[in-house]
């Protein structure tokens, strides 16, 4: 059975005429009869009864009718799903993002990404950047924002989003509390908590990067998996930490915090676009721009 004798079939019955059906499908009326002819030898049974002024349904016809209208209904569906999802106005987007982004380059993205393409569904993983890029690789997720530079190799395509700052955050009893900047060298001798190694690595090695570069290794006293935890460590006066400029925000009022650099100039990090290699689907183009549009704004 061929989708266009199932089509002919349903306007057949609607129109009860050959000839007002093969107008309607803007076909010949032998082609079409010749078309009904092969369907009904093909279910083993007549579905219209051919009159000098017309044809009528079968009870056959009749009852296989809706069901044939079902199918064509479900078969435009099936169509305009797969054209919307070419074109990037429907579908699930999985979205992967270290735990940082979410002060202020999440809530840029999802309102304004959510609002255009609501038919979108978006499921939001935090993890870390090691985390997200095998996922990638493995296709259990269709974008990511890391943390870079990448500890390992990765078959991913990066694009740099955007550049911040790292800061330190002190107790707010801390000698350093009444000062707004400090050279990380300085820091030396302070106890610090850091980005766990295992599951943070790529903090924890800008940390340890940077602070080497300064001359000197850090007195680690705690390492911690998410800024909440190193927020009330630093409060409580446990030690001081080196964290993404954007959690100041979150440590606000708890701990104070000051500009870093090194040899007077700012120790940075980078946020990166992660997709799979030659991406081409059109919902994960369409993030990527509100991401690259977000982060132009940080």
């Amino acid at each position: 059975m061929k989708l266009s004798q199932l089509r002919q079939f349903v306007t057949l019955c609607e129109v009860r005429s050959f000839h007002r059906a093969a107008d309607r499908l803007n076909i010949s009326q032998p082609p079409l009869s010749l078309s009904i002819r092969k369907l009904e030898q093909e279910l083993g049974t007549p579905l219209f009864e051919r009159h000098p002024r017309g044809i009528v349904p079968t009870a056959a016809a009749l009852e296989a009718l809706t069901h044939a209208r079902d199918a064509l209904a479900a078969l435009d569906r099936f169509a305009e799903v797969a054209r919307a999802v070419a074109a990037g106005a429907r579908g699930k987007l999985r979205v992967g993002f270290v735990g940082s982004v979410t002060y202020r380059l999440i809530p840029a993205i999802l309102p304004r990404f959510r609002g255009q393409h609501p038919r979108i569904e978006l499921s939001l993983r935090e993890s870390t950047s090691g985390e997200i890029v095998r996922a990638l690789e493995q296709g259990a997720l269709d974008i990511g924002l890391v943390r870079t530079p990448l500890l390992e190799e990765a078959d991913v395509d990066l694009e740099p989003l955007c550049t911040e700052r790292f800061i330190v955050l002190v107790p707010l009893d801390h000698q350093l509390s009444r000062q707004r900047h400090v050279e990380l060298a300085e820091l030396k001798d302070e106890p610090q908590i850091v980005f766990d190694r295992e599951r943070v690595p790529t903090l924890f090695m800008q940390t340890m990067t940077a602070c080497q570069a300064a001359g000197f290794l850090p007195r680690m006293v705690e390492e911690v998996a998410n800024i909440h935890t190193m927020i009330a460590l630093v409060e409580s006066g446990l030690g001081l930490a080196l964290a993404p400029e954007v959690v100041r925000h979150a440590a606000a009022g708890r701990v104070h915090w000051l500009e870093l650099t090194a040899d007077d100039r700012p120790v940075s990090l980078n946020l990166a676009l992660a997709t799979r290699r030659n991406e081409q689907r059109k919902a994960i183009t369409i993030f990527a721009d509100y991401a690259r549009d977000a982060a132009s704004a940080i």
